[in-house]
């Protein structure tokens, strides 16, 4: 029973040890007053500096690039692609019908454009999609990967607007403009949300369906089957409301990026 005493006899010399070597350095330690006195002189790790516009700048300037380089290079392609078909088709339905068939056509295929590029965009198919993200969250990199997207549709699509209304087949620049403008969040809506809760193809479809029913509807165009409700919607609640409507849905896409990831097995819900 030797070794038992023996560890005992060790435990103490240590307390003993210890026990003198707090008496010798005690003194020495500052008191609270003097503790408190230098956490006061030093500046809160609280207190942030303001963020200023410039910061804000160049940190969506940075994402915007990032995001740039995620997106398919085919969206380019299809954005001028699709334009040209707009204006080639606003003015054979303004030569061989009317203004209000030209303007329909052209708002239709210049928002299957926008449902088209958005999808290619959230694409699933590229890895360094996560390491050029982080580390912010799911819901600004989508905003910021769909607003590079719809900045190539607006800049494509403003300078096609003001080609067909030069030609005058679609009647004013302004009409021309709001028509497919005003429904571009519904589009880029509903594209988005089925496509980061579903699968991709599925926001094109359902792009496709709500294309007819919030865009200007044509004086030509036959009053039964789907042509019944063409432009249901931009006629109900006005080019304002849809764009308001538009604005809501995507809105409630971006904000619900983070659970549509979780739910896809991209990150864990946060607690």
């Amino acid at each position: 029973m030797p070794e038992p005493e023996t560890d005992r006899s060790r435990g103490e010399d240590l307390r003993d040890v210890l026990r003198r070597w707090e008496a010798e350095r005690g003194p020495r330690a500052p008191g609270f007053p003097a503790i408190r006195r230098r956490i006061s002189a030093q500046p809160s790790p609280l207190v942030a500096p303001r963020w200023t516009a410039g910061r804000s700048l160049r940190l969506a300037g940075a994402l915007a690039w990032a995001q740039l380089r995620v997106v398919p290079w085919l969206v380019l392609p299809i954005v001028l692609v699709t334009v040209t078909m707009a204006v080639l088709a606003a003015r054979f339905l303004g030569v061989s019908q009317s203004a209000s068939a030209a303007l329909s056509g052209f708002c239709m295929l210049m928002l299957l454009g926008v449902a088209a590029t958005v999808t290619m965009a959230l694409s699933p198919g590229r890895a360094d999609t996560v390491s050029l993200s982080t580390p912010l969250g799911p819901q600004v990199v989508l905003m910021a990967r769909i607003g590079v997207v719809l900045v190539l549709d607006a800049i494509a699509g403003t300078a096609a607007s003001a080609l067909v209304s030069a030609w005058g087949y679609t009647g004013g620049l302004a009409a021309v403009l709001a028509g497919w403008l005003a429904p571009l969040a519904v589009i880029a809506g509903v594209a988005t949300f089925m496509a980061i809760w579903a699968v991709p193809w599925a926001g094109m479809i359902a792009g496709l369906v709500v294309i007819p029913l919030v865009t200007p509807a044509s004086n030509s165009t036959t009053s039964i089957g789907l042509g019944a409700f063409s432009g249901a919607v931009w006629e109900a609640i006005t080019p304002a409301g849809v764009a308001g409507v538009g604005l809501l849905i995507l809105a409630a896409a971006v904000l619900s990026a983070r659970s549509a990831t979780a739910l896809r097995g991209g990150l864990p819900e946060p607690g």
